[in-house]
């Protein structure tokens, strides 16, 4: 009998774990879910938004702040680039959350993700200044104030990766970027075309320091051929932004005859194979083409 009492012992300790590990289980999830739940997403939304501001210049306005599961925070927000130029950014459906496999890493990352301008926007930021930025789709007429006197429409791609990125430009890194579907507005004025239809622009380059270094520039597909490349300094203001750039122009078959008529009013001559080349320097603020 002894052995049986040595067994409904070890049944009831055995069953009183399991009843103790589920009660501290139960437990911990609801700890969780409560602190989820009632955590207070707009002070969280207020002190981030504080600090980028700080760290970029920028004012902004979040909206509509809520957690999200398992850990994360999800916005809306405005950002006002106090650019004369450029609108309002509105950006929704804003997710910032953890990159789970660097949480025990020596640079933790957060992940930005969110829609801008009909498209998408993801980063991935450490705290050593890596970064990893993608864009897809992003309209760019939206980002233009609409009573500009001549704006650009196209749809945006591209991504950068750098590294050592600071807020004030310092850093390196490469890039690339590419505009379908390019129209410019608004030369009418000028008395070009007013559906001017430029085609496809891709860019690609390379950051250090200051410098911006474009290696590739490609303008196809439109009704004017581009080609080039150069460095652009990048000052404190579009003032102190310095340009060397050595482009050249190709006009085609579709290119208007207004438009070469303007050419020819510059004074640069055609080379042999008909094409023109332009050296553009000055600053982004007041850029001088010789």
């Amino acid at each position: 009998m002894n052995w049986l009492s040595a067994i409904f012992k070890r049944q009831r300790f055995a069953g009183n774990r399991r009843l103790f590990l589920l009660c501290l289980l139960l437990f911990v999830i609801s700890g969780f879910f409560s602190f989820w739940t009632f955590f207070p997403a707009e002070v969280l939304q207020r002190r981030l938004l504080q600090e980028a501001s700080q760290q970029t210049g920028l004012k902004m306005e979040g909206r509509n702040a809520t957690m999200l599961f398992p850990l994360g925070l999800g916005l809306n927000l405005i950002i006002y680039p106090g650019v004369p130029a450029v609108a309002n950014l509105e950006v929704t459906d804003l997710q910032i959350t953890p990159v789970w496999g660097s949480l025990f890493s020596k640079s933790q990352k957060v992940h930005f993700g969110a829609l801008l301008a009909g498209g998408k926007v993801d980063v991935a930021a450490a705290r050593n200044g890596q970064i990893n930025l993608e864009l897809k789709g992003i309209d760019l007429v939206t980002l233009q104030q609409p009573d500009l006197p001549y704006r650009v429409s196209g749809q945006l791609t591209g991504q950068l990766d750098g590294e050592n990125i600071s807020q004030n430009m310092q850093g390196e890194g490469n890039f690339s970027l590419s505009v379908k579907d390019i129209s410019i507005l608004g030369l009418e004025r000028i008395g070009l075309p007013a559906d001017f239809f430029a085609g496809t622009l891709r860019l690609e380059g390379q950051l250090a320091q200051r410098r911006v270094s474009l290696e590739r520039i490609v303008l196809s597909g439109g009704a004017l051929e581009l080609s080039g490349g150069g460095n652009i300094l990048i000052g404190e203001t579009a003032d102190q932004s310095r340009l060397n750039l050595n482009v050249r122009l190709h006009p085609t078959a579709t290119t208007p005859d207004s438009l070469r008529n303007l050419l020819d009013l510059t004074g640069i001559r055609p080379t042999v194979d008909g094409s023109y080349l332009l050296r553009i320097g000055g600053t982004m603020a007041k850029p001088a083409i010789r």
